[in-house]
């Protein structure tokens, strides 16, 4: 990896673990008492909206009776650690009236630095150069590909001021909005296509 100016391992600034070790299946209900996040969640909802701040609320919800030290915090990046996907997320400020917990198949990342926002290190993470860092050292020694503890508590991130980590996010979250509105546009484009398409079929010659 190219080096830069102010790299810093994530250790140094973020606490790091797994998610909850489950016994089995996860068993997904209609109503529980807690909401679930996994990989294919974390992916599901990046593909639909285009965004990394995860909506915990929209998550599956399960029957869960661990610990409240496993449990997800806002502020915190959750980075999908096998299978080969590693676009990571973040859950924002707010709160939600359930408790949230990860399985053992994402990393979590906590901010403890007061220097850096959860939100830029899930910038610097989903970043093209260290997705594909990601990729390589995780496919590494086995036939999955995947991320440990230590492999994630060893990533050096470029860490600038408060100020600049702003300046980045907010041209982010533009450049997000400008995507949106392009995919909400071609969308309808191809329903009208669709409506004309039907129209001719049904036109005598």
């Amino acid at each position: 990896m190219k080096q830069l100016h102010n790299l810093i391992s994530l250790g140094q600034i973020a606490d790091i673990r797994s998610g909850f070790t489950f016994r089995g299946k996860i068993e997904e209900l209609s109503k529980g008492n807690a909401f679930v996040v996994q990989i294919k969640d974390i992916r599901q909802r990046q593909d639909m909206t285009g965004v990394d701040l995860l909506d915990v609320k929209q998550m599956p919800q399960i029957q869960w009776d661990g610990r409240a030290k496993t449990l997800v915090t806002p502020n915190t990046v959750l980075l999908p650690a096998r299978g080969g996907y590693f676009r990571a997320a973040y859950t924002g400020a707010e709160t939600s009236a359930l408790p949230v917990v990860a399985s053992s198949q994402v990393i979590l990342i906590r901010p403890r630095s007061a220097k850096v926002t959860a939100e830029f290190l899930c910038w610097s993470l989903n970043q093209p150069r260290m997705q594909r860092y990601l990729e390589d050292i995780a496919s590494q020694g086995s036939s999955i590909p995947m991320l440990s503890t230590a492999a994630a508590r060893a990533l050096k991130l470029d860490i600038p001021s408060l100020a600049t980590q702003h300046k980045i996010l907010h041209l982010n979250r533009i450049w997000a909005q400008e995507q949106q509105l392009t995919r909400d546009l071609l969308n309808n484009r191809e329903r009208m296509l669709q409506g004309m398409f039907l129209q001719l079929l049904k036109e005598k010659n």
